[in-house]
């Protein structure tokens, strides 16, 4: 099942750009063709603008990553490494600041350097913030 370019738009200006309800919407309107059926809004109108940001270029952080710790894939587990801003740090994208928590099972401790180093190389997931 597919849904068609004019289906996902139309979904998308009925729940004012929020992807999630978009996609309920469709889900929830199987039969709407997307066309619209009102009538084309004159020039004078003015558009409304489309959702996001118009700050470019994007910038990103890393916040976490899981990864697989062990000898081979038969063996270990997963982990997860996530940052956590130090007390009353803002964290700027470029200084790198935050410590590493490291998530294994029922074990939560400071990562260390190495720890995040050497797992981060390898990591199966990676999770970013805008910044």
């Amino acid at each position: 099942m597919g849904f068609t370019n004019a289906q996902a738009k139309k979904a998308l200006r009925e729940t004012g750009g929020n992807m999630e309800r978009a996609v309920e919407w469709l889900f929830n309107h199987p039969d709407d063709t997307g066309e619209d059926t009102a009538p084309a809004t004159s020039s004078s109108e003015t558009t409304k603008a489309p959702p996001g940001s118009s700050r470019l270029p994007a910038r990103y952080r890393l916040k976490a990553f899981i990864s697989h710790k062990g000898p081979s894939v038969h063996s270990g587990h997963y982990v997860a490494h996530i940052r956590m801003p130090r007390t009353g740090d803002a964290m700027d994208v470029d200084d790198g600041a935050g410590d590493w928590v490291l998530f294994n099972d029922e074990k939560v401790v400071r990562a260390d350097a190495t720890s995040v180093k050497d797992l981060k190389k390898l990591a199966y997931m990676y999770i970013f913030e805008r910044v």
